[in-house]
């Protein structure tokens, strides 16, 4: 008995080792391909983020001094805002200061407030009255428009459309042709990020250009060919 079965035993792994390469062989011819794909708007949005920093020997003191320049902040930005601009805070952080041995010589309160405003015709003078203000930094302005998720279906469906006409260029060169598709993957890209550097009152006004700004999409797509 415990012949019989070592010998059924090893059929079977020989059977199983003709069905694998067979498998391999039913495998279908692929072209993969990438579509890209940008539609141009507007913005409808301007977001900017201010971060008020503030040093002293006491924590207590740093973060009393920061409460003070970040109302002062609020107070210049809200004079300059309409009623449907956004104001709010997204980040509040007290560190300590080291020096070089390591010896914590005094602490940073770090207050971050983020401006959303569709009056982008205010873009500079929002930055000019914050540094005027106070603000230790400005960064992170980007521009946005409120249709965005349909500009993405619309270069969505160019990408699409761009990568068919490649995958069939591509195949009728090499003799083949299309079957289906067997995988779409989508790739969205936000548009770029404008970065400001530190803020620092001028004498001139900050001028800012609005013009359109690119919602940008990837489509990966994988064809079945004959």
């Amino acid at each position: 008995m415990k012949y019989k079965y070592a010998v059924a035993s090893l059929s079977l792994f020989l059977l199983l080792g003709v069905a694998v390469p067979t498998l391999a062989e039913d495998k279908p011819s692929t072209i993969e391909i990438t579509g890209r794909a940008a539609v141009m708007a507007l913005p409808t949005t301007v977001t900017i983020s201010f971060a008020v920093e503030t040093d002293s020997p006491k924590a207590q003191t740093a973060v009393r001094d920061n409460a003070e320049r970040t109302e002062r902040v609020l107070a210049a930005l809200k004079k300059v805002s309409d009623k449907d601009t956004k104001l709010r805070t997204t980040g509040f952080a007290l560190s300590p200061v080291y020096e070089k041995t390591e010896r914590v010589i005094g602490y940073r309160v770090r207050n971050t407030v983020v401006l959303e405003s569709k009056d982008l015709d205010k873009t500079g003078s929002f930055i000019d009255d914050a540094a005027e203000a106070g603000v230790s930094r400005i960064g992170n302005l980007s521009f946005s428009n409120d249709k965005e998720e349909d500009l993405r279906k619309e270069a969505g469906l160019e990408a699409l459309k761009r990568a068919m006409r490649d995958a069939e260029a591509l195949a009728k060169a090499a003799g083949m042709t299309i079957k289906r598709i067997l995988k779409i993957t989508y790739d969205s890209r936000e548009h770029p990020t404008i970065v400001m550097r530190e803020a620092a009152p001028a004498a001139a006004r900050t001028p800012i250009a609005v013009g359109e700004i690119p919602v940008q999409v990837e489509v990966h797509v994988t064809f079945e060919v004959n």
